[in-house]
Formats: C-alpha cells, sequence, structure tokens
C-alpha cells in the first residue's frame, strides 16, 4: 500500500476505533513481566535514526528494547544495535493485516512494562499500544485528535526542539528514563560503524551525493536538477582526485535520470542507485570524506557517523530535523512561508505548495561553500 492510501485509512477508520480503543483499554492489559520497551516507528528512516538517544538511554537504564516497525526499516533499526525487532509488511493489505496479528501475539507474550509510540498522531499505532497490554502506554497528544485517550502518559510535540528531544522527553514522561544528555554524547557513541563496500568500486577519497527523500514530499524536497549539475560540475572541477558517488533507491532513478544523461560515461561519477544493500549504502556514507543531501535518511546517517554533511532543508525546518554540530552545515533559508510541512497535518504542505521556492533558493554557490568551509575547519 502506499504511504498515502495508509494515511486515509488511518483518517477514516482510525478514529472511530481511538474512540473504541480507549473504552477497551483495561480489557486487553496484561499484567506486566520483566522491563520490556516497546519502540513504535513506522515512518521516516531519519527518525528512526534521531530515535537514537532514546534506545541508548533506556539500555543504560536496563531495559530490553523492542521495536516495531515496517520491514523496510528493520536493516536501520539493528543498525541501532536493537537484536529485537518486529515488523509488519505493508506491501499488501493481506502481508500487512497478517503480520499485525503476528505483532500483536508476540508483543503481548513479551508483556511489555511501557510501550512508547514513536509516530506523530497516527491512530494506528496508538491502537497497537493498547493492543500490546502494556500498563504504561505514553505517545504525542494533540487536543483535536482522539490518539491521546488511549495513552497513561501523553506528550507534548515540542515544535521548537529537536526531534530526538522529543523522543526523549516521550520516555521521561512515561518514567522509564530518568536522565538525557545532550545530542553530540549520544552520536560520540553510535554503535553502528559499517565497513566501505568493496562491491562498489569508489578509490580514495570520495563524496557522497543524495538528491531522494521521501515518496510523499519528494517533490516539495527536491533541489532542481539545474543545481545539481552546476554543484557537480564545481566539485569535478575542484576536487578531481575525488569520486562522486550519487545514493539512492530504486525509486530515485527518476529523480537522477537527467543529473546522470549529463555527466555520462564520466569515470569520476558513481552510480550507486539502488545498487547497494542498506550495510553498503551506509558503509558509503560512514567512509565519505563529505556527504551532501537534501532532508532525508542520508542526512542524519552522516551526522551521527559524524561525516561532514551539508543537509538541505526547505519544506522542513532544522530546528526539528538538523543538528548544531560542528561537522554538520544546515542550509535553510528560512523564508515566511517555511517551514509549511506540518507534523500535525501528515506531513502535507498545509499551503499545497506547487513552486518550492525555499529549495530553489538554495544555490550551488552556497552549498558549494559550506563544502570549502566543513573541508577547511573539521
Amino acid at each position: 500500500m502506499k504511504t498515502e492510501t495508509m494515511r486515509i485509512i488511518d483518517r477514516l477508520a482510525g478514529t472511530p476505533l481511538c474512540k473504541l480503543f480507549a473504552v477497551l483499554a483495561p480489557v486487553f492489559a496484561r499484567t506486566p513481566g520483566k522491563d520490556v520497551v516497546v519502540l513504535c516507528k513506522f515512518f521516516g528512516l531519519g527518525s528512526i535514526c534521531l530515535s537514537y538517544p532514546l534506545i541508548a538511554e533506556l539500555r543504560r537504564q536496563g531495559k530490553d528494547i523492542v521495536y516495531l516497525t515496517f520491514s523496510a526499516n528493520e536493516p536501520m533499526v539493528r543498525a541501532l544495535a536493537i537484536d529485537h525487532c518486529i515488523c509488519i509488511d505493508p506491501t499488501s493489505p493481506w502481508r500487512f493485516l497478517r503480520d499485525v496479528l503476528s505483532a500483536i501475539r508476540a508483543i503481548r507474550a513479551l508483556r511489555p512494562t511501557a510501550f512508547l509510540n514513536l509516530e506523530f498522531f497516527s491512530r494506528f499505532a496508538a491502537i497497537l499500544s493498547v493492543l500490546s497490554g502494556a500498563g504504561c502506554r505514553a505517545g504525542f497528544h494533540m487536543l483535536h485528535l482522539p490518539v491521546g485517550d488511549l495513552y497513561t502518559h501523553r506528550t507534548n510535540l515540542n515544535v521548537y526542539r529537536n526531534i530526538a528531544e522529543n523522543y526523549l522527553h516521550v520516555g521521561e514522561e512515561a518514567g522509564v528514563i530518568t536522565s538525557t544528555a545532550t545530542l553530540a554524547s549520544y552520536i560520540g557513541e553510535f554503535p553502528y560503524k559499517p565497513q566501505k563496500p568493496d562491491s562498489v568500486k569508489v578509490i580514495g577519497d570520495y563524496i557522497v551525493l543524495n538528491a531522494q527523500s521521501s515518496e510523499t514530499i519528494q517533490t516539495l524536497r527536491s533541489w532542481p536538477t539545474e543545481a545539481w549539475i552546476k554543484l557537480i560540475a564545481r566539485l569535478r572541477a575542484s576536487y578531481p582526485g575525488h569520486q562522486l558517488v550519487l545514493v539512492g533507491t530504486t525509486d530515485g532513478r527518476d529523480i537522477y535520470r537527467e543529473i546522470l544523461r549529463h555527466f555520462r560515461n564520466e569515470p569520476q561519477i558513481v552510480n550507486c542507485i539502488g545498487k547497494t544493500t542498506f550495510d553498503e549504502f551506509a558503509g558509503l556514507i560512514a567512509h565519505a570524506e563529505i556527504v551532501v543531501s537534501v532532508d532525508s535518511g542520508p542526512l542524519h546517517l552522516g551526522a551521527f557517523m559524524k561525516r561532514r554533511t551539508v543537509g538541505l532543508f526547505g519544506p522542513e525546518t532544522p530546528v526539528l530535523y538538523g543538528y548544531d554540530l560542528p561537522w554538520v552545515s544546515n542550509l535553510y533559508r528560512n523564508l515566511i512561508c517555511s517551514p509549511c510541512l506540518a507534523i500535525y497535518d501528515a506531513k502535507k504542505s498545509v499551503l499545497d505548495c506547487q513552486d518550492n521556492q525555499c529549495m530553489k533558493q538554495i544555490t550551488d554557490e552556497q552549498v558549494y561553500a559550506e563544502i570549502e568551509r566543513l573541508l577547511r575547519s573539521v
């Protein structure tokens, strides 16, 4: 199922079901067993990466962590040193229903102490918190949505603080963590250190470029093709000894088509789009000289693996998803209409934007200047 289809079902069927399960919650409650905490996050590799500080604190508290997510996210979850990952396959209604029932059985058998819902306002995820049997259920609450009625501990989504801090606050409100630290300190202990892949022919220093983001907001987050072409031309001229590695999934091939056509048969350009496993893709980022990415998974992996990283923000704000770190540059025009992607509205543009000037006004000169600055200063 497409993401938008799942959101429509969540909105239409989820609201009455939330009201029903709010009444039935005591029926599904189970006596907790050992200190098992379930984390639930379905959408966004970057958001999953940003849940690592919460994972680190839970581990310090001696909790047994179970991560509930979609199947496609499992490699990212495993990278966070999570051994027990329960996955749901949403690619068809039949697989989805089968895996949901299986996940509920598996979680109930673990008798979790707490269920921390890291989805922002998903009715489906809130219902799963009740079905888990956990006596402590925490998640983000909003007045005009019924999800908060299913939680024992409600938290505010603070849109002026980083998402990692918001996730930590969910754990604090639930009482399963008692302390927090700076984001930089958690990054210092980030456990995922993949090897540089032998299967990808990169020689010496190289720069990773990522133009792809989530399918539902790709158009808004896209940096113009002409800008990518100009930036690549600058990098080829200034860093002739560096290869330029283009990364992405098979879904992103259309995004890169014109770029690859423009630079066809150039050995300095390495096309890895749809050609790597997750570990290979992450390994490329982990050993890159610098990572340039729109706001998506590669940006967050680059930041957490302490690679020099330039992030391009437009419809979303770096206040939520950026990094105040010396090795990361958050490029953001901060137009009066930005950010227009509202978490409160399922990350849809509240302006129904058809002309993402927030991205178009980031120039190749600005990106190149930040690349130069990071290479000199870090």
